[in-house]
């Protein structure tokens, strides 16, 4: 029988350590609002004293006010005092002590706080009372004696009266104060007994559970003892079992009125003994039937359960859940049934919602949560090691979607009480792990029953719509519990998202993204909610990161060029994307003030100037892929260096209002350098002999930078930002595009040679940079018009005199020639006016 004691001691420990962990969570829960409790009461009593001490400094100001207006009412007050001290030179020591502490009392008014009577204060009092008198009666006779000296016969009776009034009150206040200091003992006493009273817990608490363990051990050892005996057979060891776990809850039964914790820990304790009677009766000596020992087993939980409300201690109802779960497990054997386990389940968690719902114990709910998936997962694990019948997974699927709604009653919970922040947040963890736990198990049950498919995607859908269901009636039928409403939305939103990349590929995917991204951020506009700004920029982050790991073609199932041009899924799905992130920014822009002020995860600046760079950035993408796929590679390269200088035009023009010239000067300058920098090199790269489809396009995007380039250059020069720094750039800029445009003319009419038509183009740009900047008296402009002249002579003496032809060299002499005359002409015509 020592395989017995294997058996039972680690079961024993197991039950006694759970008991003991949740005792002490309990106790120290208890603790915490006892703190609470006496910190809250020690704020009263000090806001008390301060109420206190603050009106009878009011009644002390009073009095020494009185006094001084009796005084100033006297006009012999200093005739007096002179008689007063002769008077009392027998008395003198007596009456200088006393009149010290009348002086003091009135300069130094006691606090107080509390008036408590005590027999010391009552005795003093009489006492003091008869000392004032007295003395009074010595001051009006001293006073009596000398009215032959003192002109006036009222001062005499005046000083007693206020020394009396006076000696009265600080009479009254000095028991007072002594009566506080005594009535602030105690509570000190007791708030420091309350904190520290861990013998207490010790005693009462730690070891009832202790004795408990060591009680069942215990008697656990002397049955095995009877038992190496041969002193009782099985039946007598089973019944004794039973009479021990009855004897123990009677005896919980007479005690729970005085001894209410050692109550429920015996209460625990025998319920212990009960499923260990059970478990080794059933395994060991087959006295009951699986069916008896699972009924006997059922009842005894929810007998345990009734004994929980009974005495009203969470405790027994967390133990009576675990028991419960654990019951189909002490007795399984290898012929178990997963339609009956599941079935119990369903039962035993329904069970757990009334009692939770009932008592509004708001820790059920957890733990039944971590132990019923937990035993799910189990059966997953064992399918996948043994055979399972395909039929029982659409069974197994329809337990699952039961176990999805009875988990979603904590919302109820949560509506019903208010729970602290440990509980509350377990609650909340329940609801998002019953969607995700759904989803991962019912998802591979929906890949065992069609093998692979993706229906799992429809069953994130579902969770979502029984989200929303539940968001729309917190919505728009409960009033307050925001955070819980808050929290259905943000989980309506996850699972949606989620449903997306499990039943779609990756073009609608991306589609689907950037499409509730920019509806979320419409919606926070709307509705000012943080979950919707939040899931409104994680969605656009992964629809961005979409779209640079989607391959060019990668929906394409038939090859490169099997599609149409502008009609597939690649370009649909960039495109969207492009007029969400448009969408996103014009939102951003018309609501600008929301997005510049307060602490937003999106705001106004930077986002709004990205999502227009990303917009513009994926639209380029979207037709140059397109060309790249469908027209030869000259075209498509000419294509796409259109599509870049009209879409920088065509932004340019649209969001002039947007981004303003005088506020963004520096970014036009670098503008007009990129477009002119990408204009020559399509231009200048490539075959000599082009096509005339490649020369239309090379001469749209000529006119779309010209264009630009003026546009920017005018708004420019009206600001009058830097000049000496703009115009050299934007003439050197200009000859660029004028030399390029040149060399576009000639390819135009298929002479490749450029060599006379540099030395003509470069001369003329020259030519009439010195015209501008004569009219506008810009020395700038000249001199760079003068460097250009250089560049040109120069190409005359080093290169073209050696190797051009004899036309050539005719043309380009004469015309230079001529271009230098006249402008020598026109500076000595106008060098008053420039210099």
């Amino acid at each position: 029988m020592d395989s017995d004691i294997i058996i039972v001691l680690p079961l024993l420990a197991v039950i006694g350590f759970a008991l003991l962990a949740l005792t002490i969570l309990q106790r120290l829960s208890d603790i915490n609002k006892s703190l609470d409790a006496i910190q809250s009461e020690l704020f009263t009593l000090k806001n008390a004293a301060f109420k206190s001490v603050e009106t009878d400094d009011k009644v002390a100001e009073e009095t020494t006010a009185k006094v001084a207006e009796t005084d100033a009412n006297t006009p012999s007050a200093q005739s007096v005092s002179p008689v007063i001290t002769t008077e009392k030179v027998d008395n003198e020591p007596h009456e200088a002590v006393k009149t010290a502490i009348v002086e003091q009392r009135i300069e130094q008014p006691p606090t107080i706080a509390v008036a408590v009577k005590t027999t010391e204060t009552e005795n003093q009092k009489p006492a003091e009372e008869k000392q004032t008198i007295a003395n009074g009666e010595v001051d009006a006779m001293q006073v009596k004696s000398s009215s032959n000296a003192i002109t006036t016969s009222n001062k005499p009776q005046t000083d007693p009266i206020a020394v009396q009034i006076t000696t009265d009150k600080t009479a009254k206040t000095t028991p007072i104060q002594s009566a506080h200091t005594t009535a602030q003992a105690p509570s000190s006493d007791e708030s420091k007994v309350k904190t520290t009273n861990f013998e207490r817990f010790i005693g009462e608490n730690l070891f009832g559970k202790i004795g408990i363990l060591v009680f069942i051990l215990g008697i656990a050892y002397f049955v095995k003892y009877a038992i190496d005996q041969n002193w009782i057979n099985e039946v007598t060891r089973t019944i004794l079992g039973f009479g021990v776990g009855i004897a123990m809850l009677v005896v919980a039964q007479w005690i729970h009125k005085r001894y209410y914790t050692l109550s429920s820990l015996l209460a625990g304790g025998a319920f212990a003994v009960f499923y260990l009677t059970v478990s080794i009766a059933f395994h060991y000596y087959q006295l009951f039937s699986q069916t008896a020992a699972f009924v006997i087993l059922c009842f005894t939980t929810i007998f345990m359960a009734a004994v929980s409300i009974r005495y009203d201690r969470l405790e027994l109802a967390v133990t009576a859940l675990i028991g419960g779960f654990i019951a189909p497990f002490i007795i399984s054997s290898d012929t178990g049934n997963i339609i009956v386990l599941q079935t119990y389940l369903s039962i035993l968690n329904l069970g757990m919602f009334a009692l939770a719902l009932y008592k509004r114990w708001g820790l059920l709910p957890i733990v039944g949560s971590v132990f019923t998936y937990f035993i799910l997962l189990q059966t997953v694990i064992e399918s996948d090691l043994f055979p399972t019948p395909p039929h029982l997974f659409s069974i197994l699927l329809g337990f699952a979607t039961l176990f999805f709604f009875i988990f979603l009653i904590p919302v109820r919970l949560i509506m019903q009480s208010t729970y602290g922040g440990g509980i509350r947040k377990g609650l909340l963890s329940v609801i998002t792990l019953n969607g995700f736990a759904y989803l991962f198990y019912g998802g591979y049950l929906i890949e065992e029953i069609a093998f692979g498919s993706k229906e799992t995607g429809y069953l994130s859908f579902f969770i979502a719509i029984v989200y929303l269901v539940f968001y729309l009636f917190l919505r728009f039928r409960i009033s307050g519990h925001d955070t819980l409403r808050n929290f259905m939305l943000a989980l309506t939103i996850a699972f949606a998202s989620i449903g997306v990349p499990l039943l779609f590929n990756g073009s609608a995917i991306l589609i689907t993204w950037s499409t509730e991204s920019v509806l979320l951020l419409w919606l926070f506009t709307k509705e000012k909610s943080v979950i919707y700004e939040c899931t409104a920029a994680v969605l656009a982050a992964l629809s961005f990161i979409l779209c640079l790991t989607l391959g060019v073609f990668q929906d394409s199932d038939h090859g490169i060029f099997a599609f149409k041009m502008f009609l597939n899924s690649h370009f649909l799905s960039l495109f969207t994307f492009a007029v969400c992130s448009f969408l996103a920014a014009i939102i951003m822009q018309r609501n600008r003030r929301l997005f510049s002020k307060g602490r937003h995860l999106l705001r106004f600046t930077p986002c709004n100037v990205i999502a227009y760079a990303i917009g513009f950035l994926f639209v380029f993408i979207a037709l140059a892929d397109e060309f790249t796929a469908n027209l030869n590679e000259f075209t498509a390269d000419a294509a796409s260096a259109l599509t870049i200088t009209t879409l920088l035009l065509v932004g340019t023009l649209l969001l002039r209002r947007r981004f303003k010239v005088r506020k963004y000067k520096l970014a036009y300058v670098i503008l007009l350098c990129a477009i002119t920098f990408i204009y020559m090199l399509n231009i200048w790269s490539g075959d000599a002999f082009r096509l005339p489809s490649v020369l239309v396009l090379q001469w749209i995007s000529t006119l779309t930078v010209v264009i630009l380039m003026a546009y920017v250059i005018q708004k420019m020069a009206l600001l009058q930002w830097e000049n000496h720094l703009t115009r050299p750039v934007f003439a050197a800029l200009s000859t660029l595009v004028w030399l390029t445009g040149a060399r576009l003319l000639l390819l135009t009419f298929y002479n490749p040679s450029f060599d006379t038509g540099f030395s003509l183009s470069l001369g003329l740009a020259a030519f009439i940079l010195m015209v501008i900047g004569m009219r506008s008296k810009s020395k700038e402009v000249r001199m760079v018009s003068l460097a250009e002249f250089g560049i040109v002579l120069g190409k005359l003496i080093l290169i073209d005199v050696w190797s051009m032809a004899a036309l050539g060299k005719i043309v380009v002499f004469i015309s230079l020639g001529l271009l230098l005359l006249t402008l020598s002409f026109l500076y000595q015509k106008l060098k008053d006016v420039l210099f």
